[in-house]
């Protein structure tokens, strides 16, 4: 980067157990994110696992993360409502301290009422849910309620939930923002929508959030979707000449807020 280098904690990245990644393609593995992590000091990241992708399962996938020593994140794979409370359970047990909630994964997209109780649940055992906001699907599965009412829903339910909005609402980002405005427990993630082109969202606006939510707002690559330097080279485009305060916040003070203790190894 050209200007002033804060520590990069990568709020979103999936390596796989046997590195295969959605729809069959090739992804990464825990290894390939350790070479990442070599090569760029000061980098870690948030491992998230996702439900039935690359053979995911809690108990390995906790190994691998503590083996390599990355944060990992549970996938939620169940949203029936004694099942995934016993789900919690073992999550907690074997020392999770965020969740993933993906909604499209989970064939659960066209009607988000389920968010409050997946919320309580987290506010109940003191862990961070990421909840991914990208709602496009394909016909069929597309939401039939609006997502960020059913959110906002949620979070009247269960305040004090913390919470990050994976990717930020896609092509809704500025809405999806204005929540965080108003909240410590809540960060805008801005992982594949800062890289994508599909949200044209203008880079005027990108930058304003950058300026005036520096403390509410995380950077990630999504990788295997995108690598660390196009993430790096579109905020540069971007934030231009940011204060290197409000640079260290984005691309790690805020994540370090919510996972404390967590340095790079």
């Amino acid at each position: 980067m050209k200007h002033h280098t804060p520590i990069f904690f990568d709020s979103c990245t999936h390596p796989t157990l046997n590195g295969l990644w959605t729809n069959g393609r090739t992804g990464i593995t825990f290894q390939n994110l350790a070479s990442i992590r070599r090569d760029l000091p000061g980098y870690s990241a948030l491992a998230i696992g996702l439900p039935g992708v690359g053979e995911y399962s809690h108990r390995e996938f906790k190994r691998e993360c503590d083996a390599w020593g990355f944060e990992g994140i549970a996938a939620v794979t169940t949203i029936e409502p004694t099942k995934v409370e016993r789900e919690f359970d073992e999550i907690i047990k074997l020392g999770f301290r965020g969740v993933k909630v993906h909604p499209r994964l989970l064939d659960k997209n066209s009607d988000l009422d389920y968010l409050g109780r997946i919320f309580k649940l987290c506010d109940q055992r003191s862990l961070v849910c990421l909840l991914c906001t990208y709602e496009a699907d394909r016909p069929g599965k597309l939401p039939s309620t609006d997502p960020f009412y059913q959110l906002c829903d949620a979070l009247n339910e269960v305040s004090n939930v913390r919470l990050i909005m994976m990717h930020g609402g896609g092509s809704r980002l500025m809405q999806f923002a204005s929540l965080a405005r108003h909240s410590e427990n809540l960060l805008v993630d801005l992982s594949f929508t800062l890289v994508d082109a599909m949200p044209n969202i203008p880079d005027t606006s990108v930058r304003q959030l950058m300026l005036k939510l520096d403390q509410r707002i995380c950077i990630g690559t999504d990788s295997p979707e995108f690598r660390v330097d196009q993430v790096v080279r579109r905020v540069e485009e971007i934030a231009g000449i940011l204060e290197p305060t409000k640079l260290a916040n984005i691309f790690a003070n805020n994540l370090l807020r919510f996972f404390p203790n967590r340095a790079s190894s």
